[in-house]
């Protein structure tokens, strides 16, 4: 099942899918609307004598039609090409994976491809010969000329796309949307997580002493995805036990260990491959299982407006506004377990998630370690902490916030000499330490009467 998601997700990123897919509809529905024509009398209908200009005028308009499809069709393919390399330029590679899966484009590209196999079907279907007996294709016709129509619509709209999606504005929103939907999928909300002390206890018990078993990497590449239902599923019918050193979107190289196998007695061959199977490795990292993917593209466009070349700091703002929009969805929600049970209550699988502090340790190392002397965006860093103190909901995710609040106090002390700017920094710095307190009073305010009660209950 992960396997065909995945291959689904490639599918969805290619040039040449979805304008296949609707060409070949279009070219199908050409051959039906034929059969239609031909089985169907339709000379008495009131609209049909609007279309009865003869065999070789109706040749006529369909090659005219079909010949400025195709030219539209190089346009098109032209403006996308350029829009593709000024992306590349001006934010960097990996956003073009958001490029080439937004289907908008490609429906276009489709439509105007299939409008042009369209037409030519119909051309090699008129006969011209002044014997003929056969019947006029008016509806086929009819639904030519709506294509072109639709065409021509489709070219304007492709224009006005292409010009607001170049922007950095619409880019960084688009990657910011799709990171909180990959949040959204991939986490839990905080009431569905169990605690995992008792679950790790087990797992300790279980593997302490057993035999076990390394696998390492035949190849080298990034894990585009790992199936943990099809691992749970080999361990519990093998009676194994697994511990994963990696997770979607590390780097492997060949003969690391990725895995670790327990279980009494030996391993056969065929359970390797099918342990293997379970592992895909590629070339490039994908959004599939990976929320790090997108928090990548928004700094890399971010890192690139701070670089000195560039040097546009509104854009980097707008990259740690999205993200601190995806940390604040994170600060409310529950990553998913590290260990995982059968279905008879077994821990079978201990494997590498991703935690809170690795997403903010991801966005804010990077933007911290590239805003020197850049006040602005460095007193912005503070405030985007303060507000995602705000709306945290659990200790540690404040903890690890606070952390780099500090790492960048510090750090402006020996970036800044100005006195104004150092003010400002402490500002926001002593803010985030406010809603940091304050939240811990609260945390402890609301364990206090816990305690005091099981005082109570001792004495």
């Amino acid at each position: 099942m992960m396997m065909l998601k995945l291959f689904w997700e490639k599918l969805l990123t290619t040039i040449w899918f979805v304008p296949t897919v609707i060409a070949t509809g279009l070219v199908m529905s050409s051959i039906g609307f034929l059969n239609i024509d031909q089985h169907v009398d339709i000379r008495n209908w009131p609209w049909v004598n609007t279309l009865q200009i003869g065999t070789t005028g109706v040749r006529q308009v369909l090659a005219v039609t079909t010949s400025a499809i195709i030219s539209l069709t190089g346009v098109v393919f032209s403006i996308s090409v350029v829009a593709l390399t000024l992306a590349a330029n001006q934010f960097g590679s990996k956003i073009l994976h958001n490029f080439l899966r937004d289907n908008k484009a490609k429906m276009v590209l489709g439509l105007l491809i299939g409008s042009f196999l369209y037409g030519l079907a119909l051309l090699s279907f008129i006969d011209t010969h002044e014997t003929t007996s056969q019947q006029m294709p008016i509806i086929s016709v009819a639904i030519n000329l709506l294509l072109t129509v639709l065409s021509i619509i489709g070219l304007i709209y492709f224009i006005h796309y292409i010009s607001t999606t170049i922007q950095a504005d619409q880019i960084i929103s688009l990657i910011g949307e799709e990171l909180s939907q990959a949040i959204d999928e991939s986490l839990l909300d905080l009431d569905e997580q169990a605690t995992t002390d008792s679950v790790k206890q087990r797992w300790d018990i279980t593997v302490h002493a057993m035999p076990s078993v390394t696998m390492a990497a035949s190849v080298s590449g990034y894990v585009e995805f790992v199936d943990i239902e099809q691992l749970k599923k080999i361990a519990e019918n093998e009676n194994q036990h697994i511990e994963l050193f990696l997770r979607p979107g590390d780097f492997v190289i060949e003969n690391l260990p990725i895995l670790r196998v327990f279980q009494e007695g030996g391993i056969n061959e065929d359970c390797y491959d099918r342990l293997r199977l379970c592992i895909s490795l590629g070339r490039k990292r994908t959004p599939f299982s990976d929320i790090e993917f997108a928090i990548m593209q928004l700094l890399q466009i971010a890192l690139r407006a701070l670089s000195p070349g560039v040097n546009d700091s509104l854009t980097a703002i707008a990259c740690i506004d999205w993200l601190s929009s995806s940390l604040g969805r994170m600060a409310n929600r529950e990553f998913p377990l590290e260990y995982l049970e059968d279905s008879n209550g077994v821990v079978r699988i201990k494997k590498r998630e991703l935690r809170f502090a690795d997403a903010v340790d991801t966005m804010f190392h990077p933007l911290r370690q590239n805003v020197t002397n850049n006040e602005m965006v460095m007193i912005h860093l503070l405030e985007t902490i303060s507000r995602i103190l705000q709306v945290s909901r659990k200790p540690q995710y404040s903890e690890a916030l606070y952390n780099h609040a500090k790492l960048i106090m510090e750090s402006s002390k020996e970036s800044f000499c100005s006195p104004s700017d150092t003010q400002e920094i402490i500002k926001r710095f002593e803010k985030c330490q406010i809603i940091y307190e304050h939240a811990r009073a609260k945390l402890q305010a609301d364990r206090k009467p816990v305690f005091e009660s099981s005082a109570r209950f001792k004495v």
